[in-house]
């Protein structure tokens, strides 16, 4: 938890003199655009009337547009028809920057010229040299009895560009997907060339049967792909979700359904469009004390106002809000599409354990300019997932930077609406289902939504989970809902905020429950990350994680938090504890292992280092190798609610050394006394805490910047580095050029990270492979563990991990068999026979 303090939010507006400096920098920056990446690229031509502009040339055209790839090139495949075109490159949708023949700046119109029939071209642009490639291929059409419906002039129709399939990747497989296909049988083909000349159909035979499918509903979302290699060609279509029944404004473009819940007061309206509606009492399975109105006509975008005995008031259930104020704006966040039109595959995840999750803020990330990202897209979402950014040196920063370490989950720090203003890591919020105005680049409501998407599409595409730290133990202030009613808040004060959320009232709980399917429902998030878990009910958790598990069986959800609250705690056994994990594992719940973090660095803020400086309890570390495992294979809840024991599987332990609160690693390090950096002391310390973080048992989490000893130390301000909630940028900002100034404690992270996800014997998954499979013991004050990936041969041990702390090195007993030293304390190693482990450092051995 960040701690934070209530206080009257500002006014977010712009002094004259404000303005005066956003002009010079504007200037400025139109005078280095060409060294900057572009925010759109579009390509203007003598084509663009042909692919649905108004005119030609025109380079703000939306369908000119191309997309950006993961490689940092941007692509786009347009359906043309026969016939000699020109074209240019437009940066951001005008003039002022734009690249023709040779990639010159202001160059020479482009040209291509496409065959009779017309074909489908892909463009390709590379914005480090500014040249275009173009591919042209035949127009894969879908045919069949349905094109009518989609505004075709005739079903069966291979010129009709509407359905279209295209390839804008290059990879040889075209799709095109529609809702507008009613519900019921049809039939489909593809024609090649846009004509019956080819044409390919059931099994991907050449003028073969046609393809059946059905579309279960109206709205279905329905996908047809081609493969030009095998031919074959499927039709997928998918059932909208049902609108689910919650709270809020439920929009339909024929009326918005108002809800809100009022315990205490029957006085409730809502306002909209200048006129006030009354609320009265609707029954709603599952809810309680909830007042309904339904206003007719389009409502989109449009502002609206709860009421309750007079008083205005938020809507705890608002999805886009006007800022600084309570009013919420009706949305259907559901509907709002990403860049694409669909949604990026999420990264596959077998099993909880094999995730290595790492800690970011969105702001401090990407906002100095070191991050290479675009000065627009800095300390913002889309700041975070734009590729092919650099430091001046060439080292990969942003999204680049976290594949290049080989992590799979982002933990981003609260990204919803909060009630302080920046630089401030957000641990206030205001309302709970709005993504964080400060954080976005726009301003109407439906381009904040699809940011916020287009930022989880970035990171699914790139092969990264996206979990959000939530904040429901606690508000900005009371005043968030207080005047609704004050049954939200808890009587006693359990998150030193004197504003705790009571998630024992059935409709706060249902509340907190509704906002987390709203994420993953709507914006398709991986997880949560529950700050001050400490101060929910153990079971209202077990229910939030079951339901959610239970509606999206595929998403492998993770969710964990921080066992404690920041007060004494008279319901203390009902609450979040290492002692109630054990019952959380059905739902599959973890914890953050403060015990274990507490036994490699000691205190978080004090100048005193355990296990990782020398000393410490080398038990506690054999322990928390092991993943800190219950003695009994049972879900009961533990007799001892602070029990280091609270693991019934791997995966609900969260193992670290450093996180946002108090010192980071490299601070406690340099705090306690060490020195030399990167290569003296401090820097091997560093490792070694990290190495023992990333050969456990559990779940691994990296905060941002320790893997290139980021310090918030800023002149040896170490009170102000102890809690940086609000400090700026100076303090809290990512400085990338510290990647090159410690590249080998970068490797080193790089390599113990690789090493985790290729060896199945540190990602143990379940209680009984922990107890039968694993070893940990001591020898004087050495660690040795001995670990077996097969279940069937539980002490045939294939993995070594051996943590010395001491200045001396170390000769360890290997089982029989051909064994390579795979880590050691500079990263990866590969050296057959020698079974010798350096001094404050990490070791690990696998059997060949």
């Amino acid at each position: 938890m960040a701690h934070t303090f209530p206080r009257a939010r500002p006014a977010r507006t712009a002094s004259f003199a404000a303005l005066i400096l956003l002009a010079t920098a504007l200037v400025s920056l139109t005078a280095s655009r060409a060294d900057a990446a572009p925010a759109a690229v579009s390509l203007p031509g003598t084509f663009d009337s042909e692919i649905g502009c108004s005119g030609d040339w025109q380079p703000d055209c939306p369908r000119a547009q191309l997309a950006p790839r993961s490689d940092g090139r941007w692509a786009a495949a347009f359906a043309l028809p026969g016939g000699s075109y020109e074209y240019k490159v437009a940066i951001d949708n005008g003039w002022t920057e734009n690249y023709g023949a040779g990639g010159a700046a202001g160059g020479a119109n482009l040209s291509v010229t496409v065959p009779a029939g017309g074909a489908s071209v892909a463009f390709v642009y590379d914005p480090a040299t500014h040249l275009v490639d173009s591919s042209v291929r035949p127009v894969v059409t879908g045919v069949g009895d349905y094109q009518s419906e989609l505004g075709c002039g005739a079903d069966w129709a291979p010129t009709c560009t509407t359905t279209t399939l295209q390839d804008p990747d290059g990879d040889g497989v075209s799709t095109y997907t529609t809702t507008a296909i009613p519900a019921g049988a049809w039939n489909t083909k593809v024609t090649v060339g846009q004509s019956w000349t080819e044409n390919y159909g059931a099994g991907g035979a050449a003028g073969g049967a046609n393809i059946g499918f059905t579309v279960p509903a109206d709205g279905a979302t329905t996908t047809f792909s081609y493969d030009s290699a095998t031919h074959l060609t499927t039709v997928r279509s998918t059932a909208p979700a049902a609108t689910p029944t919650m709270l809020g404004a439920v929009y339909s473009p024929t009326g918005t359904t108002f809800r809100l819940w009022s315990p205490d007061s029957s006085d409730v309206s809502v306002s909209v469009g200048g006129a006030a509606h009354p609320m009265t009492p609707v029954a709603l399975s599952g809810y309680s004390a909830v007042y309904q109105a339904v206003v007719g006509g389009d409502l989109k975008d449009q502002a609206y106002q709860f009421s309750v005995g007079g008083t205005a008031v938020r809507d705890p259930y608002a999805q886009m809000v006007r800022p600084g104020t309570t009013q919420g704006v009706v949305v259907d966040t559901a509907a709002v599409a990403p860049t694409g039109g669909s949604r990026a595959p999420r990264p596959a995840l077998a099993a909880r354990e094999d995730s290595v999750v790492y800690e970011l803020s969105v702001r401090d990330f990407t906002v100095d300019p070191s991050s290479g990202v675009d000065p627009a897209k800095r300390g913002k979402f889309l700041g975070l997932v734009q590729t092919g950014t650099t430091t001046a040196g060439g080292a990969r920063t942003g999204i680049d930077h976290l594949k290049e370490l080989g992590v799979t989950t982002v933990q981003l720090m609260p990204s919803f609406d909060f009630g302080s203003t920046l630089p401030n890591w957000g641990y206030d919020p205001v309302d709970y289902n709005v993504p964080e105005e400060q954080y976005s680049q726009f301003s109407s409501p439906e381009d904040r939504i699809r940011e916020f998407k287009d930022m989880v599409d970035g990171f699914h595409r790139n092969g990264i989970r996206v979990v959000m730290d939530v904040v429901y133990n606690h508000t900005y202030d009371k005043n968030v809902f207080g005047g609704i009613t004050g049954k939200y808040y808890t009587p006693n004060d359990l998150s030193a905020t004197g504003n705790s959320i009571d998630d024992g009232n059935p409709m706060v709980s249902r509340m907190i429950r509704d906002s987390l399917e709203h994420w993953v429902r709507d914006y398709d998030v991986d997880g949560f990350r529950f700050d001050l878990a400490g101060v929910h009910r153990y079971s209202s958790v077990s229910a939030w994680a079951d339901y959610l598990n239970t509606a999206y069986p595929d998403r492998n959800l993770l969710l964990y938090g921080e066992p404690w609250s920041a007060a004494a705690d008279p319901q203390e056994a009902q609450k979040v504890r290492y002692g109630t994990v054990p019952a959380l594992a059905p739902a599959h719940v973890g914890v953050f292992n403060g015990v274990y973090r507490d036994a490699i660095r000691g205190g978080t803020d004090d100048d005193v280092m355990a296990y990782m400086g020398g000393s410490g309890n080398p038990g506690a570390i054999a322990f928390g190798m092991r993943g800190s495992p219950t003695d009994a294979k049972s879900t009961a809840v533990l007799s001892d609610l602070w029990s280091p024991a609270f693991a019934y599987d791997p995966e609900q332990t969260m193992n670290y050394a450093s996180i946002h609160d108090n010192l980071n690693l490299y601070d406690k390090i340099t705090y306690s006394g060490a020195s030399g950096g990167a290569a003296g002391t401090a820097g091997r310390i560093d490792r070694f805490a990290v190495g023992m973080v990333l050969t456990s048992q559990g779940i691994p989490v990296i905060a941002e910047g320790d893997e290139f000893l980021r310090s918030k130390a800023v002149g040896g301000d170490y009170t102000t580095a102890k809690n940086s909630y609000d400090a700026p940028d100076t303090v809290n900002a990512i400085r990338w050029g510290d990647k090159t100034a410690n590249a080998a404690v970068f490797r080193y992270y790089r390599d113990a990270v690789a090493l985790r996800r290729a060896a199945p014997a540190l990602r143990l998954t379940g209680w009984d492979a922990v107890h039968s499979q694993m070893t940990a013991q001591v020898d004087g004050s050495v660690v040795v563990g001995r670990i077996a990936s097969d279940a069937a041969a539980p002490t045939s041990y294939d993995t070594v991990v051996v943590d010395n702390p001491t200045g001396s090195t170390y000769t360890v007993a290997l089982p029989p068999g051909t064994w390579t030293k795979v880590l050691d304390g500079d990263g990866a190693a590969s050296a057959t026979g020698d079974t010798a482990c350096a001094g404050l450092a990490v070791t690990v051995f696998r059997r060949n």
